[in-house]
């Protein structure tokens, strides 16, 4: 099947308005108004075209990247997929897509169609029932179910599966391929930020790029309904912003020596500092320009938190330009969402290359 054929309306929506623009120029179309207004425009114009491949072809590499959550995924033998796939369906969709009522979509994923990269790589494409909508008829509420189309992008040479779906649904999908497989049990969602120690400023370096947001838990956790920890904690701090108005050491130390008693002996030999984050929850640190590790505020935090997510900056080569591109990685959903939607097929694999160690 023709890469063309896999493009549907939302695909064109996520392109960046300037390509859109582009676009509809290129096509003679009136380039004015909003992205769903161009989308629209641009969709009507090119969805029965017979050169939408010609169409298409400048913007390959953004059409099933863009804005987009990822996770990786392993099985024990990836090899026979391809064929696999094609044994099962009713309908080869590296030929023709398959056809579906959608009366009949759920929550459960089916393939829809698949076009080859190279001799071991393809995409495919999988659409299912991701919630519903409401709509108001008169003094009624009709109430509709509204539909999702993934990609997943597959390297049976290096047993690759890159599911492009927010985290809850690319379970979801990565079960349905290892189904063609028989392989459910040995699926593993890839967790690539362990080989690194769960560190994002190794990542950051792997990428060459800034850590330009943190997101974290503190290492030591308070029971949040210990109020007399908590209180004694916010004594200290009002003992301190005190001690800078009326420099009288005399009530500084009165309100330390009561602290230390609510505390005990186990917390006060710890860094306060440990302690002070141990009376929140999670703790966010931001920077727009600098490497967040320059600031002196993280490298004070950081030793006495763990880390539960953060953004990374890094510069991609995209058509003999460099970019900069922003990721949020995830620890606990073990994914990675790219923040643009000028992200292309070369920063996805950029990422891929530098972070994830397949076969």
């Amino acid at each position: 099947m023709n890469f063309s054929n896999l493009i549907i309306f939302p695909d064109i929506v996520k392109l960046p308005k300037s390509d859109l623009k582009n676009i509809a120029t290129d096509l003679g179309l009136d380039d004015s108004g909003t992205v769903m207004d161009l989308a629209t425009r641009i969709w009507v114009s090119i969805k029965n075209n017979p050169n939408r491949d010609e169409i298409y072809k400048k913007y390959k590499n953004k059409l099933l990247a863009g804005r987009s959550s990822i996770s990786w995924y392993t099985i024990d033998n990836l090899t026979d997929l391809r064929n696999s796939i094609i044994k099962k369906e009713p309908t080869n969709p590296f030929e023709n897509k398959i056809d579906f009522n959608l009366n009949d979509i759920d929550s459960i994923p089916i393939l829809r169609g698949a076009t080859d990269i190279d001799d071991h790589s393809y995409y495919l494409r999988f659409t299912y029932k991701d919630g519903t909508s409401r709509r108001v008829i008169g003094e009624e509420i009709e109430i509709l179910p509204t539909t999702n189309t993934a990609t997943v992008y597959v390297d049976e040479s290096r047993g690759i599966i890159e599911v492009r779906a927010k985290a809850e649904d690319a379970n979801k999908i990565a079960l349905a391929i290892s189904s063609y497989l028989n392989q459910q049990l040995s699926l593993n969602h890839e967790d690539f930020i362990k080989p690194f120690g769960y560190d994002l400023e190794k990542i950051a370096d792997k990428l060459g790029g800034t850590l330009s947001e943190s997101r974290a838990t503190p290492e030591i956790w308070l029971d949040p309904y210990a109020n007399s920890e908590i209180d004694a904690i916010i004594g200290v701090l009002k003992a301190l912003d005190g001690y800078f108005d009326s420099f009288d050491i005399g009530k500084l130390q009165e309100r330390l020596d009561s602290a230390a008693t609510v505390l005990g002996e186990e917390l006060t030999k710890l860094p306060f500092i440990a302690i002070l984050l141990a009376g929140m929850g999670n703790v966010g640190l931001k920077v727009d320009e600098v490497d967040l590790r320059e600031t002196p505020f993280y490298n004070l935090l950081s030793p006495y938190m763990q880390t539960s997510g953060g953004n990374i900056r890094f510069q991609v080569d995209v058509e003999g330009v460099k970019r900069n591109f922003t990721i949020q990685i995830g620890v606990r959903s073990k994914t990675v969402y790219f923040r643009s939607n000028n992200t292309t097929e070369e920063v996805i694999e950029y990422v891929r290359n530098k972070i994830i160690h397949f076969n």
